[in-house]
């Protein structure tokens, strides 16, 4: 099944769908890092706490809402989870027995859905246009505050076991009471940006002109400014290569990165940084990070 179906199919299924993000510095769930088996996930917004399970890896794609494992056996098999509105499992049964409508040629149902306890889950059959013959489906869900879906896509021959994964991660789950907390209270700037080399492209990602900023973990800094004026709009001085020492000092979202530049007639410069959608930005400029091989 191709992915851009499995996405449209998951969003359908749902009914409702949300971040599986985590917002608190304990366990948070931070999108596009990877999580391995035995580390412990927790969501605040859906009050719901999992367990990577033995032989999957877990991530949560950037700009998607939908947390996905990979299986680590050799053998395919994505288990999606996505939190929704609580609904009667009851009523859920029978919508996953008539079928859900993908598009006009690709429909999705559970024709002999089990309630057991708090769990709805059941074998999803999927028929018509891009669905691969060898390839089956699983959908599990089980609700506290919210409900948590699971929808299991795997080869025939893998079915069976990744279908008792996504039951077994159910089942030994915890819901809690849900808490709306912000997703960087607590953030430590000083952490994130030490031995990152942060970089910015003039008009598009890959063009040739790039400002490139390494922020060392001993305080250290050196830069190459191709940009006029994008660290100091008032001084076009700020630009070609620069050095010094670097400190941050803000909580949250937002802060203030000082540079001492050791040019005397620069001194010192302070720009504003913060986190937009999850986007790095200095002064309005969006940079990106990533770990810099400048910095003994």
């Amino acid at each position: 099944m191709k992915r851009n179906t499995l996405l449209l199919l998951i969003l359908l299924f749902s009914f409702s769908t949300g971040f599986l993000i985590a917002q608190n510095s304990k366990n948070r769930v931070v999108p596009g890092k990877m999580y391995n088996s035995g580390e412990e996930v927790y969501s605040p917004k859906y009050g719901f706490t999992a367990t990577i399970p033995a032989g999957w890896v877990g991530v949560l794609p950037r700009e998607t809402e939908v947390f996905l494992l990979n299986s680590t056996s050799g053998s395919f098999g994505e288990i999606f989870i996505f939190g929704r509105e609580k609904t009667d499992l009851n009523s859920l049964a029978e919508s996953w027995k008539q079928g859900v409508k993908i598009n006009e040629s690709v429909e999705l149902k559970s024709p002999e859905p089990t309630l057991e306890g708090d769990i709805l889950y059941g074998k999803a059959l999927a028929e018509g246009n891009f669905i691969k013959s060898d390839y089956q489906a699983f959908a599990a869900v089980r609700c506290g505050v919210y409900c948590i879906t699971l929808l299991v896509v795997s080869t025939a021959q893998n079915a069976d076991e990744a279908a008792a994964t996504a039951l077994d991660l159910l089942r030994n789950a915890e819901f809690s009471e849900t808490l709306e907390v912000d997703p960087y209270e607590g953030f430590d700037w000083k952490e994130f940006l030490s031995g990152k080399l942060l970089i910015t492209y003039e008009g598009f990602v890959g063009g040739k002109k790039e400002s490139k900023i390494n922020l060392c973990e001993n305080g250290t800094f050196q830069a190459k400014v191709v940009q006029k004026g994008f660290l100091d709009e008032s001084n076009p001085d700020f630009r070609g290569t620069l050095k010094g020492t670097w400190t941050v000092d803000g909580a949250g979202a937002d802060a203030v990165l000082t540079f001492n530049i050791d040019k005397k007639e620069l001194g010192t410069l302070q720009i504003k940084v913060n986190w937009q959608d999850e986007e790095l930005y200095l002064n309005g400029t969006r940079f990106y990070a990533s770990q810099s091989e400048k910095c003994d």
